[in-house]
């Protein structure tokens, strides 16, 4: 059986490979954001979010984000 911890982090360098080859450079950038009242703060602006996989976060934590041009959303694909 596969570890699971593993296979989370398989998940997400797929999808920032997934990222890299798909979304112009300036977009791919991943913030940092917090989370808090559900919602992610990056800087000064709050977004709603998305987790791009199924993983563990919760109020407080820090995530790694990406902003797509076309949303007002944060797409989480990593926990730093």
């Amino acid at each position: 059986q596969m570890n699971t911890s593993a296979n989370i982090q398989s998940m997400q360098q797929a999808i920032i490979d997934y990222i890299k080859a798909n979304i112009p450079k300036d977009q791919n950038k991943a913030h940092i954001g917090r989370v808090s009242n559900g919602r992610v703060i990056i800087g000064n602006k709050t977004f709603s979010y998305l987790p791009a996989v199924d993983m563990y976060f919760g109020e407080g934590d820090n995530v790694a984000c990406i902003l797509p041009e076309q949303t007002n959303q944060a797409v989480i694909v990593g926990v730093p």
